[in-house]
């Protein structure tokens, strides 16, 4: 990609931050997503598309600076959005939402429909590649959190972090969907 390309997608990218922080709002579904230093790629548009999708209540975006917007499809301006440095100020938040805290790990014992989401659920996803930041460096531990994985039947290892976040926002808009 050219040096023109990166500079408009960044000025894009600025403006969408603009609008998000005057015009998004909370959606109906109280549930939050996490998104602990996660590749800038296409995923995190992909996700936050979803998140819009589904009327999520917020994203946290820890460590990620930025992203190309475009892939979200104008959602980026729509899902109420807050940017953290580290993860200890949005697990402040969580807590003190009295959130219960759910980390996507594919080194997890359960697997998601195996235990009850409760309605005020945290879904923390981690790079791509190494999983959630704070639990490969034991910001959290065990305590803190609930560790699931989807149930996988191929060989490959792990799914697309955007793919298991969509599964995972369907199985709790499924079990906990508000009519309206």
């Amino acid at each position: 990609m050219g040096k023109k390309s990166n500079t408009f997608i960044a000025k894009k990218f600025e403006k969408e931050c603009e609008i998000n922080e005057k015009e998004a709002k909370e959606g109906i579904h109280d549930l939050i997503i996490i998104l602990d230093h996660l590749k800038g790629n296409f995923n995190m548009g992909k996700i936050i598309r979803t998140c819009e999708t589904f009327s999520i209540k917020e994203v946290h975006i820890v460590g990620t600076k930025f992203f190309d917007p475009t892939i979200a499809k104008g959602a980026l301006k729509r899902v109420k959005i807050y940017w953290y440095d580290d993860i200890n100020s949005s697990l402040e938040r969580i807590r003190n939402l009295k959130y219960s805290l759910i980390a996507f790990d594919s080194k997890a014992d359960k697997f998601l429909g195996q235990v009850e989401l409760p309605k005020k659920s945290a879904f923390l996803f981690g790079h791509e590649e190494f999983g959630p930041l704070c639990v490969r460096e034991n910001i959290i531990t065990s305590d803190d959190y609930l560790g699931l994985k989807i149930k996988q039947f191929g060989l490959t290892e792990s799914l697309n972090v955007s793919v298991a976040a969509s599964i995972a926002m369907y199985e709790y808009i499924r079990l906990h969907a508000i009519d309206s």
